[in-house]
């Protein structure tokens, strides 16, 4: 079973992304680019903003923003992820499951707030200044996952996953695609069509 999507954003994004080159060096790089049709990674390592690893790693990884749900480490793929936004106002819906928390104006779209804390754990959301909303994308369709903390934005290899089979429990496998290890942690990978999926 595959357990991640094929990256479908530039390299320049996911090396923003990953934070291995700064929005002013990739403008360099691709202003640079323009005038001589390099490729983008062999510029960013001549102009010494990244190493060749870094490209390699970048391009063949899974690149995951992780965060915090209920002191547990959790991930979601970047190439799903359309924003990270601090807790804004959510307008209550009725007759939505306990775990939809309302809608929130983004832009032109109006888009469901989705409690992890509730739909993994069935907890309430403890909020704070830390609180941050994910936004995600599934096949055209955005919603924003609730979750305590924001830690960092992590590439992994293929090694690094354990079989979700082996390790969680039957009720938490409909939310989870893999496990990442990453030396004395080990970070869920979420599947963002559970989030689309309303449970009665």
């Amino acid at each position: 079973m595959e357990l991640f999507k094929k990256q479908e954003k530039s390299l320049g994004e996911l090396l923003l992304e990953s934070r291995i080159i700064t929005k002013e060096q990739l403008e360099k790089a691709l202003e640079e680019q323009k005038q001589t049709k390099i490729p983008l990674g062999k510029i960013v390592v001549k102009m010494g903003f990244a190493k060749e690893t870094d490209i390699i790693n970048v391009l063949q990884g899974l690149l995951v923003i992780i965060f915090e749900i209920n002191k547990e480490f959790f991930a979601v793929e970047v190439v799903f992820t359309k924003e990270i936004l601090p807790l804004k106002k959510i307008t209550q819906l009725p007759s939505l499951p306990n775990y939809v928390l309302g809608v929130m104006g983004l832009r032109e779209e109006v888009i469901p707030i989705i409690s992890l804390n509730n739909k993994i754990f069935g907890k309430k959301d403890v909020i704070s200044e830390d609180t941050r909303i994910i936004v995600v994308d599934n096949k055209g369709e955005s919603a924003g996952m609730l979750v305590d903390n924001v830690i960092s934005v992590k590439n992994y290899q293929t090694t690094d996953f354990a079989d979700v089979n082996k390790y969680t429990f039957e009720s938490h496998k409909k939310f989870i695609s893999g496990l990442i290890k990453d030396g004395e942690k080990v970070i869920s990978l979420i599947k963002p069509e559970a989030l689309f999926k309303i449970e009665k």
